[in-house]
């Protein structure tokens, strides 16, 4: 028992594997140790992962036809304005981060919002029963939890969970102490996850919530696109799609995280676009709001 605590307790990042990433022929991103994770434990790295980001779902899948679609789309460059980065912190809650994190980008793109507004991660972490709170979650099972109950702002019910990886009582007030207004809800959404083509004509109707496999490499991602070279399966994790594009031959997708704008490419990474790799094409959802 006190081996098991001990190797626990050893600091996640190894020099030896960083050197053998570095050296390894074809790499298309950079590795390092990120400032995000620096001094964590392997304990630590394992809080950070969902083990429920992905199910077997009962969604419509719908299939987009790709029409003159551009080599190149992000919503980084269309409407900067609508997208943010967010940090989940300690609470194992990129499932509702990447839900509700589309949902506001969305009410932004789709014209919604007159701007960005920032709706209630934690609303739906503390609400959303079906759900594990800083636990983990299910794709499927949020959206679904935004489409009958929908969320109100974060300035009606602020992000509380990342400072202690606690997922709190369900509010019945503001954190003003008024009453919750009327919630937000999405109108439908739909797996689009039906082929590369189908995922790229989607994107330019909305921002896109996805998961997919994580595996040890990806700790030590900091920059360029993303492709697993090494090492075992982490747990599961779930980010947005904000766009796609192509560098030197390789093709990718942008996408947002939610570990904060000092990770990776501001809080953005890119990954492999076309292979599924790390199952990251498998299951996806672009919500239409309300």
């Amino acid at each position: 028992m006190f081996v098991l605590a001990t190797a626990f307790a050893e600091e996640y990042h190894s020099h030896k594997v960083l050197e053998m990433l570095k050296n390894l022929p074809d790499m298309t991103w950079t590795p390092s140790i990120p400032e995000r994770f620096k001094g964590y434990t392997i304990k630590d790295m394992k809080s950070v992962y969902s083990q429920n980001s992905m199910q077997k779902h009962t969604a419509q899948n719908i299939t987009y036809r790709a029409v003159d679609l551009p080599i190149s789309f992000s919503w980084l460059i269309q409407k900067p304005e609508c997208l943010e980065v967010r940090d989940q912190g300690d609470c194992m809650s990129c499932w509702a981060m990447s839900a509700v994190g589309s949902f506001s980008d969305n009410r932004c793109i789709q014209g919604k919002d007159a701007t960005r507004v920032t709706y209630s991660e934690q609303y739906e972490i503390s609400c959303d029963h079906i759900d594990r709170g800083c636990e983990g979650g299910y794709l499927q099972f949020d959206v679904s939890f935004m489409k009958k109950k929908g969320v109100p702002t974060n300035k009606c019910v602020s992000y509380k969970s990342g400072k202690d990886g606690k997922t709190r009582a369900c509010p019945t007030k503001c954190d003003d102490g008024s009453a919750i207004p009327a919630h937000f809800k999405i109108d439908k959404y739909e797996n689009v996850c039906q082929g590369e083509e189908s995922i790229m004509a989607a994107l330019t109707k909305g921002t896109i919530q996805t998961a997919f496999n994580v595996y040890s490499d990806f700790n030590y991602y900091t920059s360029g696109i993303y492709q697993h070279k090494f090492g075992s399966v982490e747990g599961g994790h779930a980010v947005v799609i904000v766009g796609y594009g192509e560098e030197n031959g390789v093709k990718y997708w942008d996408v947002r995280n939610s570990w904060g704008p000092a990770w990776g490419e501001k809080g953005y990474f890119r990954i492999i676009r076309g292979k599924n790799e790390c199952d990251f094409e498998k299951e996806c959802f672009l919500q239409t709001v309300l």
